[in-house]
């Protein structure tokens, strides 16, 4: 092995190492000596490769009854559990080609729990199997199939998913429940038995019932449910088929992949229930010990509604203690489309001349990318910005378009094949391009749902063979190991030279952009505007109402969306000197997801998914 592939096979590893610690809750290191245990990178669900492909490169060298495979959900890696030790595994094995990817493999220094999934969870998460019968789940899930053909009053059809509500009604727009006005269907009596057999095991009295029915590959974006309308606990019983549910801790970014069994109780309370985000990735499969096809789900959600103020230990996640009014998901097709125009279709309009103006030179990756087409090759860039890769090669044609018209002038000006359009609804012939690529824009499309949208139509350009290269911001921002350097603020001058060293704390964020008029000087302040569209006073301070968390730090501040007021904050504000601030959305990926989104992208497969310079790259091929 060459220096070269050493040193990114070390690279690969530490990654790799950074999210075992971070599942296991312990340091997990490499091991000069051999050991039972031997991590396996590049060789992950994340990356393409499933049990069967690690397998056939094992098979000429261990017995099948001698080992065994554990897959973390949507991890670039697997681990390899032996009955005996076997030194010579590493050498046999390492830096062989699994279908696109190159296998690094090492020995670990500790044993690590094989159910590692089954035993990681949220403090305050229980989970009790087989509450009721199999013959009682099909009574249930026939009653509320045909529910919802015939109850459209109390009915709501979202994009993820179909729900009924019983008792009362969730509003999806506020996030509340009006108790003035109760439903005329209470909790039906099939559920007042599910809640005889589960009293043991819950504090609350429910009166409020929500049933979700979700379709293979649907899923319920992360959420912590409203402090001040619940009491609390919040119940679930799962019917049909198993699933995984996420939980992150918003405070420090872990994410807990969590198996909710069909039959089974959840019992949301303590710090699950009021700190932990929870919701299920959008996909038709779910990866544990192996690849799990998801069937038709039904969950029975029951909680208890209160008029009384919540007074948790969690004021960050707390309407009642910290936002003060009403909070407003981005749950309908409307509200993605009003927050896109508002915050990024609006914005790169305004700041279009000064946001070329910081773009000058092309990422290796995607320039890596380019250069790997053959010649005569018809490439379309889907958001394309002022068009730095328009003109890469001479070779190629590489046609671009943007929703931004300014942007497109520039690129025009530029002497650029250019059009306007917005990346959901693009106007070209399907199965024409020999390529595409999309550098930097989906992560400004608002939902999972529409986010596949524009993977779909991405593929649908392709001809089969065709190879799409998609490019997103990553929440780990400082996965790239060679450099030491800690995390630092966010950049507010419009350069952006800081990517890589943003703090995230939540996936759906608020990013500012100074725009500078020419000869001023961009303010210092780094202050957030509230809602009103005012600064924060000399100290530093943000009002509640805002929904910005103040940094005593210094750092920049990023307005967290997971929950979308109406209104949000000022599109623009200036500061002294006549610079003004601007608010672009972002969905910051974490790792694993896109390829997840890819995946569900009929007719393509996943080659590959990198990390550069804290962003997550995949390349998918048309079939």
């Amino acid at each position: 092995m060459s220096k070269k592939q050493a040193k990114k096979q070390l690279k690969n590893l530490q990654r790799c190492l950074k999210h075992l610690t971070a599942l296991v809750g312990h340091e997990c290191t490499i091991s000069k000596l051999p050991s039972k245990c031997v991590l396996l990178g590049n060789a992950g669900h994340a990356n393409g490769i499933g049990r069967a492909d690690v397998t056939s490169v094992l098979q000429p060298h261990l017995d099948k009854d001698s080992y065994k495979l554990y897959f973390p959900p949507d991890k670039q890696f697997s681990i390899l559990f032996t009955q005996n030790l076997c030194e010579f595994i590493v050498d046999k094995v390492n830096a062989i080609k699994i279908k696109d990817n190159i296998l690094y493999c090492a020995f670990l220094n500790e044993d690590i729990s094989f159910e590692i999934s089954k035993e990681m969870k949220p403090p305050g998460l229980i989970l009790i199997g087989d509450i009721i019968s199999e013959e009682f789940e099909n009574e249930l899930m026939e009653t509320f199939l045909e529910h919802s053909k015939n109850r459209a009053s109390t009915q709501d059809e979202l994009k993820n998913r179909v729900t009924l509500h019983y008792g009362y009604k969730f509003d999806y727009k506020t996030n509340l429940v009006d108790l003035t006005a109760p439903l005329e269907h209470p909790i039906p009596a099939s559920v007042r038995k599910v809640l005889d057999i589960i009293q043991p095991h819950i504090s609350i009295t429910p009166n409020q019932l929500t049933v979700n029915i979700y379709q293979p590959g649907q899923g319920i974006p992360k959420h912590v449910d409203t402090h001040s309308i619940f009491t609390s606990e919040i119940l679930s019983v799962s019917l049909g088929s198993d699933v995984v549910m996420d939980f992150k801790n918003p405070t420090s970014g872990k994410v807990l992949p969590v198996l909710l069994q069909r039959r089974s109780l959840t019992v949301m309370s303590g710090e699950s229930r009021y700190l932990w985000h929870h919701g299920i990735t959008p996909r038709k499969t779910d990866a544990l010990q192996d690849v799990v096809e998801r069937q038709l789900r039904i969950s029975l959600t029951l909680r208890e509604c209160t008029p009384d103020p919540c007074t948790c230990n969690y004021p960050s996640q707390c309407d009642s203690q910290n936002y003060g009014k009403p909070r407003y998901c981005v749950e309908e097709e409307g509200d993605a489309a009003r927050l896109e125009e508002q915050y990024v279709s609006a914005v790169y309009e305004e700041i279009a001349d000064h946001f070329s103006s910081t773009r000058h030179s092309p990422w290796p990756g995607v320039v890596k990318f380019l250069n790997s087409l053959p010649t005569q090759s018809l490439v379309v860039d889907v958001g394309c910005g002022n068009g730095k890769y328009l003109g890469v090669r001479g070779d190629i044609t590489v046609i671009g378009n943007d929703n931004s018209y300014n942007l497109c002038s520039i690129c025009q000006d530029r002497g650029h094949e250019v059009f306007a359009c917005n990346a959901l609804n693009i106007p070209l012939r399907a199965g024409t391009c020999d390529s595409v690529i999309c550098i930097a824009m989906l992560h400004h499309i608002t939902t999972t749902q529409r986010r596949i949208t524009v993977l779909e139509n991405l593929a649908g350009l392709l001809l089969p063979g065709g190879l799409g290269l998609v490019t997103v911001w990553a929440q780990e921002q400082h996965l790239d190991l060679e450099s030491t350097e800690s995390c630092k603020p966010c950049p507010t001058d419009g350069t952006e030279e800081g990517v890589g060293r943003r703090h995230f704390n939540s996936q759906d964020v608020f990013v500012d952009w100074q725009h500078k008029k020419p000869g001023t000087v961009p303010g210092k302040s780094g202050t957030v505007p509230d809602k009103s569209g005012t600064v924060p006073d000399k100290s530093g301070t943000v009002p509640d109402k805002s929904g910005t968390v103040p940094d005593k730090s210094g750092k920049v501040v990023l307005q967290v969306l997971s929950c979308v007021c109406r209104g949000g904050v000022s599109g623009a504000v200036p500061d002294k000197s006549g610079t003004k601030l601007y608010y672009r959305y972002y969905h910051v990926f974490v790792e694993g997801e896109l390829a997840g989104l890819i995946r569900q992208v009929p007719g393509v497969e996943l080659v590959q998914v990198t990390y550069e310079k804290a962003n997550w790259c995949a390349v998918f091929r048309k079939l």
